[in-house]
């Protein structure tokens, strides 16, 4: 005789709620963002960009050009390049096997688990960069710049859309492969510094190209020649539709694969 259906199938594992599974993402990944090494490492990349931003406006007179070298330098090379770099390595921890063993097994669907992984990473990223515009303001001020402050609001509003957009490409690359450096080197060659440079339509796939489009007016002020660009509105949809694709092409990669923990590569 055959077993009453309910003894013959498991019951179905209960889905936590939503706010229990970022919760627990958030202070995963908060707890990275607040450790002793993490703030060193902030702290010395923070000097850094101090000393960088001297050096841009030590000439006299050239105070009020530290807005232009800010949205150059800062918000179109050294955040795009450092959100990337810092998603991938967020990624890459998430596959260790130790680390799969204990993620993975939760009752959490994995687009579930990429986009809430996604948005604490770019929460933190964002609190992480905040004191980079206070370092620059600080150098500002030091310089007697006194047009800097109106020129924050658009350095802010392109470190955001920098952090959104290279995240997201830095997530899938630290998806695809442990050498995502590797390939974000061969894409800022090939289309960044390729095509971005390129006065043709081809050169639109670039995404700092959109970037420096939207900070259009600082980078006039230094004599850079800014390129044309679609507008702010258009430029800012453009960018979140860029990091929202590329989160989806992630989210159906990561759904597909399949990851071998720990006990698998010992056994």
């Amino acid at each position: 005789m055959n077993p009453p259906a309910a003894f013959s199938r498991a019951a179905p594992r209960a889905a936590p709620a939503a706010g229990a599974v970022f919760g627990g993402i958030w202070r995963l990944t908060a707890r990275r963002l607040l450790s002793p090494r993490h703030l060193l490492n902030v702290a010395g990349l923070l000097a850094l960009l101090a000393v960088l931003a001297f050096a841009a406006t030590t000439r006299s007179g050239d105070a009020d050009r530290l807005a232009a070298w800010a949205a150059g330098f800062h918000a179109c090379f050294l955040v795009p390049v450092l959100a990337f770099v810092s998603a991938g390595g967020a990624m890459r921890d998430d596959l260790r096997a130790d680390a799969v063993d204990y993620v993975f097994t939760r009752p959490v669907r994995r687009p579930v688990y990429l986009l809430f992984r996604y948005l604490a990473h770019t929460a933190c990223a964002q609190l992480e960069f905040l004191p980079a515009l206070g370092v620059l303001a600080g150098v500002a001020a030091w310089r007697g710049d006194a047009g800097f402050a109106a020129a924050l609001p658009l350095l802010l509003l392109a470190q955001f859309l920098a952090i959104v957009v290279y995240g997201a490409f830095g997530l899938l690359c630290g998806l695809l492969t442990s050498r995502f450096v590797i390939v974000g080197l061969i894409y800022g060659a090939a289309i960044e510094v390729g095509l971005g440079s390129v006065p043709t339509q081809l050169g639109w796939l670039s995404l700092v190209r959109h970037l420096r489009g939207l900070l259009d007016p600082l980078l006039l002020r230094a004599g850079e020649n800014a390129p044309g660009h679609l507008g702010a509105a258009a430029t800012i949809a453009l960018l979140l539709a860029a990091a929202a694709a590329l989160l989806a092409v992630a989210a159906a990669l990561f759904s597909r694969r399949e990851f071998a923990g720990s006990a698998a590569r010992e056994a």
